[in-house]
This record gives structure tokens, C-alpha cells and sequence, in this order.
């Protein structure tokens, strides 16, 4: 079965949430021109879409760092508070991006090795689920970042089609094409990676 066959509400596996990053309802309310109040609000949204995307913690402090910074100098022009949640996820795809795509250079210069996170599971996933999850984070690092980033989105934070193509600033026939490139790239080892053991439920994404 393709991967583009999954419904991602009900196939994501167990992946492991940033504290804060999956009940932003239960947080105080954020006042749109404090960037401190915005900070402390959205951080633990914008580490959760970074770890799935980078697939790895030892990068993940620089990258939340890079979309606050980002985010600093520009969000005076943001005009509705509304807007600004997924103003960062934008920011937060693209400073993703360049890092996957520098991480795959170095690579292919000998300068880094491909290695992915153990900790991307939720607590208390079993172990076969664990296994799953580290085996399809192997095959993610093979691909090209802009492919790994819309399969991420698609199948692990379960956006839809319009949403990935203006998170990633792209049409909706490029975001197709790109799932179908990375379908093809990781054949049947998404299958597997995607499907929790019988009781055990997908762990809900980020709102």
C-alpha cells in the first residue's frame, strides 16, 4: 500500500511531543506585539514541528532559536494574532529545510554522519513501535529536504494538501509532486513505520 493511501488522522505513529507543544488551548493568553508572550506561547509548537521534520534533538535549540529570531525582526508587521501561529510554522519549515539540506552536504563531504533521534517516540510507545519509528527516520534522511519536509507534514502532522503548500510556499501540484517522489523513495519500509500495534493510538499532533 502506497503511503499516499494512509488516512493521516488515524495512521501516524507515536512520536514524542515537545511539553507544551500539543495543548496550546490550555496556555494563558499571549498578547501579539509582546514577543516574550509570543515566545513563551508558540516555542513548544515550533519544537514539535522541528523535531519531527529534523528528526533529531542536537539540532533542535539552534532551529528554535533561528525562528524566534526571525520572527523577532518581523513581527511588527503580523497584523492578526490569529495569523501568527502559522506565520512561525512558515518560518519553521523553511529554516528547516536549509538545515536538512546542509546536513545532507555534509554528509556527502564525509563531514557529519546521517544519524536520527532516538527520543522521537512518544513515552511509554513499545518497543516495536520505537523500532518502527527509528527505521523510517533512516529512510527520511535519504531524502532530498524539501521531499522529507512535505512527507513529514503530510503523514506525521497530518496537514492537509493546501496547508503544506503554504507552509513550504509552493503550489499544490509541486507538494503532489514531491509526496510522490518520496513515496517512491521509501516504497514499503512506510507501511510499516506508520502502523501502530493493535491498541495503541497515534499520538495526536499539534494544533
Amino acid at each position: 500500500m502506497s503511503p499516499s493511501e494512509f488516512s493521516p488522522s488515524n495512521a501516524r505513529p507515536q512520536l514524542r511531543v515537545v511539553p507544551g507543544g500539543a495543548a496550546l488551548g490550555g496556555l494563558p493568553a499571549f498578547e501579539a506585539t509582546d514577543f516574550d508572550s509570543v515566545f513563551r506561547r508558540f516555542s513548544p509548537y515550533v519544537a514539535s514541528i522541528g523535531l519531527r521534520l529534523l528528526g533529531r534533538d542536537d539540532e533542535l535549540d539552534d532551529l528554535v532559536q533561528d525562528v524566534f529570531l526571525e520572527a523577532h525582526r518581523g513581527l511588527s508587521r503580523v497584523r492578526e494574532p490569529a495569523a501568527i501561529k502559522g506565520w512561525l510554522a512558515r518560518i519553521c519549515v523553511r529554516r528547516s529545510v536549509r538545515r536538512l539540506r546542509r546536513r545532507r552536504l555534509r554528509a556527502f563531504l564525509s563531514l557529519d554522519t546521517l544519524t536520527h533521534d532516538a527520543e522521537l517516540t512518544a513515552p511509554g510507545a513499545s518497543p516495536e513501535a520505537c523500532a518502527e519509528v527509528s527505521r523510517l527516520y533512516q529512510k527520511l534522511e535519504r531524502l532530498p529536504a524539501l521531499e522529507r519536509v512535505v512527507w513529514v507534514l503530510r503523514y506525521l502532522e497530518g496537514e492537509a494538501l493546501d496547508e503544506i503548500a503554504i507552509l513550504c510556499a509552493c503550489s499544490k501540484s509541486t507538494v503532489q509532486r514531491r509526496l510522490r517522489a518520496a513515496d517512491e523513495a521509501l516504497k514499503g519500509s512506510a507501511e510499516g513505520a506508520l502502523s501502530t500495534p493493535s491498541g495503541e493510538a497515534a499520538a495526536g499532533r499539534a494544533p
